[in-house]
């Protein structure tokens, strides 16, 4: 159709583009081949973007576990180190004494009084053992914490061996000469060590208390004095008024046998000095 006056305009029309000829393919036995589909384009689901998300998400929190792990941790030990060190909870507030005989508890547990309201674990141990050993009568001592409140105090005392003159009196020792009571009399119970330390000579006074030492607890109980003139001279006057002439400390084991044997006969005096040989007369 043409417009009046004008030049008729031609139609538009698409170009055919170029065709690709067809080409079919046989198999092996000469049948065509099946023509083959073409690949869909890939695309990503809504399912495979939430499943991808979930992924990460779990991901991330196995990453943060250890971070997580390592945050509780702390806070436990920060509360465990309040509780133990700051808090009222573990506190000292009772003192246990044992072991003691000779000394007074109380006197003991006054020595623990300073630690009352510290903190088990910040409590000086040493302080509080160095205090205690301080004491004439204790030999050893161990301060030990008793959860949830309590100092216990292990005592270790010295006993008494036998009484020594001094010019305030008698002074009482142990086996090792140390001084642990200052008495006016001689106690009942104890044998008097009477060495002239400036003739004799400090190894016979520590020879007399070796040998006071050695006896058993019986025949100790028996003894009323020992002395010696010298280290190898030591003697003892029985509280029944006989004399034993003992010699050294050597050989205490077998000096002590003989002389049960020999004071199952009545006699003045017990020579036990060579114990090989005893003589009585």
């Amino acid at each position: 159709m043409s417009s009046s006056g004008g030049t008729p305009k031609r139609p538009r029309t698409s170009r055919p583009g170029p065709v690709r000829p067809v080409t079919s393919r046989t198999t092996s036995a000469g049948k065509p081949a099946p023509a083959r589909s073409a690949r869909p384009r890939s695309s990503v689901s809504a399912t495979s973007v939430r499943r991808f998300a979930t992924r990460a998400r779990a991901a991330h929190r196995v990453a943060l576990r250890p971070l997580l792990g390592a945050l509780a941790a702390a806070g436990v030990v920060g509360l465990l180190a309040w509780v133990v060190l700051a808090s009222p909870l573990l506190v000292a507030r009772t003192v246990e004494v044992v072991g003691t005989e000779l000394i007074p508890a109380p006197a003991v547990a006054a020595l623990a009084e300073a630690d009352l309201g510290t903190p088990l674990a910040l409590m000086d141990t040493g302080a509080l053992v160095d205090r205690v050993t301080a004491l004439p009568m204790v030999a050893s001592a161990e301060a030990m914490r008793v959860w949830p409140s309590t100092i216990e105090v292990r005592v270790v005392e010295r006993v008494p061996l036998a009484a020594v003159p001094a010019p305030e009196g008698f002074d009482v020792v142990d086996a090792e000469g140390v001084v642990v009571d200052v008495r006016p009399d001689v106690p009942p119970d104890l044998p008097l060590v009477e060495v002239d330390v400036a003739v004799a000579g400090a190894d016979a006074l520590r020879e007399t208390t070796a040998v006071l030492q050695s006896l058993p607890a019986d025949l100790r109980a028996q003894v009323e004095q020992a002395g010696a003139a010298s280290r190898d001279s030591v003697t003892l006057r029985l509280r029944g008024g006989a004399q034993v002439v003992w010699g050294s400390a050597d050989d205490a084991a077998t000096k002590a046998e003989v002389l049960r044997v020999l004071m199952t006969t009545p006699a003045a005096v017990y020579d036990v000095s060579s114990p090989t040989t005893p003589v009585t007369r």
